[in-house]
């Protein structure tokens, strides 16, 4: 329901209800939102399709790879997308297919993103018209969608490795018929080339900057038109400026997750709206421009408040002003290089642990600055310099931080391992030592204190007093946490989730959920939230390329400085 609200005082705007989304008088806005990206796809069915169809498209609500190129196939078979998880049909998800009427589910990617398990509810529920668009990896299906889509002058160009470029422009090439074909950012694969063939297609739109589909790749295209940007921002603003450029209306998803564009992308097809994209922790200029420019005064929100937040949309529309006030004003962080100097920490795969930990710390710090924050460094990133880890703890703890994060590289002898992984204390005896054990071989041992010198913990033995090494396997651990510590845990969660990018999974080494309470020497002696991120695995060398790659990092630089803001908002 669309709602009409006069927006009178900025003092107004800023006691707005969370559940509730204000607007001027002149702008018509719409939220299809929900608890979760399973809901929001939903209301987005029930909005495009409340007469119901008879095919529907399913996909991995975790994994977007197979879905980016779905969206022009989803047009034309008049068909929403909706989400599943990988082995069970989602609730809300089974109803809708019910309320829908449909006869035939299209599956987009393989038994690993879509198993028979779902396959078979499907069954049960009496559709027996089930087709997969499968394949061996993201471009083997994007070929089988494009094929499916059939002949076309032009096609779309997007990096497959991620997904806000390929979203931005999935509603214009819906609704022209244009295949969304993937790449790597310096390599065409051979695939791609045949369908180029296959389809006579004649020109190219690439739809991202050179770090996302580069020179090496544009060579082999046709007839190219970029449409690029500083971000993923300014790609979507500049999306609608050059190929939608007398819209009156757009569709508005968050840029940090891509199943509320994606589900969203068929109904602003059938809508001729174009997809902008907006942060939950600030204002894209490029984006507010754009509006502005054009005059948009129309407006679909994808997502709840939480992926797209009331207030910054009210910024973004020229409805409020942005508050004087940055996000991190007055908050100072502390971020911990790790290693330096004599110490470069692992070095695998032609990389210095200490050269990745240098170029991600100094963007994250960019990050925080523009939000306000005061950075502090353990050490300077820009200089390569020893120090001790003692020293690193004093710094945090006399700067009097609100959080402290030490930023690593992980490394293995093998070069299987993978993933990224949080690190935390419980343990905290720069705060307090109460009710702290030790454990070691499977006993407890109670503490008494940790002697850093000789660096071992002293413990009960009964009645004598024992010496374990704090370097080994065994990890003190308090079952009353402090403040400190329950907030540490708790941004590990979180910070770990946001860290996922394609190729760079949560490590399962340490733990299930990759955060581990660990007694590494600066989360437990410092006495505020703090925490050792390990980005990924050097040693492995197909992890490493993407850890090394500046775009990668820039993009999850962006995701950590966003936790940050929320953390301590």
């Amino acid at each position: 329901m669309k709602k009409y609200v006069s927006v009178i005082t900025f003092v107004f705007i800023l006691i707005l209800s969370f559940n509730t989304l204000s607007a001027s008088a002149e702008v018509n806005t719409k939220r299809l939102g929900g608890k979760d990206r399973f809901e929001v796809a939903v209301n987005v069915s029930q909005t495009g399709w409340p007469n119901g169809t008879k095919t529907i498209f399913l996909a991995n609500y975790e994994a977007f790879a197979d879905a980016l190129a779905a969206s022009p196939l989803a047009y034309k078979e008049d068909s929403p997308i909706l989400l599943t998880a990988s082995n069970k049909l989602n609730s809300l998800t089974r109803n809708e297919i019910i309320r829908l009427g449909a006869d035939k589910v299209i599956l987009i990617g393989g038994a690993g993103s879509i198993s028979n398990d779902v396959v078979k509810e499907l069954r049960v529920l009496g559709i027996t018209n089930i087709e997969r668009i499968g394949g061996k990896d993201r471009f083997e299906v994007t070929y089988k969608i494009a094929t499916r889509l059939g002949e076309a002058d032009t096609a779309v160009i997007a990096n497959g490795l991620n997904f806000p470029d390929a979203l931005s422009i999935a509603p214009y090439a819906a609704k022209k018929g244009y295949p969304i074909l993937l790449t790597k950012n310096t390599e065409l694969h051979p695939i791609m080339k045949n369908v180029i063939k296959e389809l006579n297609i004649s020109s190219t739109i690439i739809s991202g900057g050179e770090a996302s589909v580069g020179p090496k790749v544009s060579e082999l295209l046709p007839n190219v038109k970029r449409l690029a940007g500083k971000d993923r921002y300014e790609v979507s603003a500049n999306i609608l400026r050059q190929l939608n450029p007398n819209a009156g209306k757009a569709f508005i998803a968050t840029g940090m997750t891509f199943a509320d564009a994606l589900t969203g992308s068929v109904l602003a097809a059938k809508e001729n709206s174009p997809m902008l994209l907006a942060s939950p922790a600030y204002t894209p200029s490029s984006v507010k421009e754009v509006i502005s420019n054009k005059n948009i005064k129309d407006f679909t929100i994808l997502g709840g408040p939480a992926s797209v937040p009331n207030d910054r949309f009210l910024i973004l529309t020229g409805q409020a002003l942005e508050p004087i006030k940055n996000p991190l004003e007055g908050k100072v962080i502390v971020l911990d290089p790790g290693h330096g100097g004599k110490d470069p920490g692992a070095v695998k795969n032609g990389k210095r642990e200490v050269d990745l930990n240098n170029s991600f710390t100094l963007k994250v710090s960019r990050y925080l600055k523009d939000m306000g924050a005061k950075v502090v460094y353990t050490r300077d990133p820009n200089r390569d310099v020893y120090v001790d880890l003692a020293s690193r703890a004093k710094i945090a703890n006399n700067a009097k931080a609100d959080l402290f994060i030490s930023i690593h590289h992980d490394s293995n002898l093998s070069t299987q391992p993978k993933g990224l992984s949080l690190h935390y204390s419980t343990y905290r005896p720069a705060i307090e030592v109460k009710d702290v054990y030790v454990l070691s071989g499977g006993k407890r041992y109670p503490f008494i204190r940790e002697d850093t010198s000789r660096k071992v913990f002293l413990v009960k033995n009964g009645s004598s007093t024992k010496e374990l090494s704090y370097n080994g396997p065994n990890i003190a651990y308090d079952p009353t946490p402090s403040a400190a510590a329950v907030k540490s845990k708790s941004f590990a969660e979180d910070l770990a989730a946001s860290l996922v990018y394609p190729g760079i999974e949560i490590s399962k080494i340490y733990s299930s959920t990759g955060v581990k309470d660990h007694n590494l020497f600066v989360t437990r002696w410092t006495a505020m939230p703090s925490v050792l991120v390990e980005l990924g695995f050097i040693s492995n060398p197909n992890e490493v390329k993407l850890l090394a790659d500046s775009v990668v990092q820039e993009k999850r630089a962006e995701a950590m400085a966003d936790t940050i803001k929320e953390f301590l908002k």
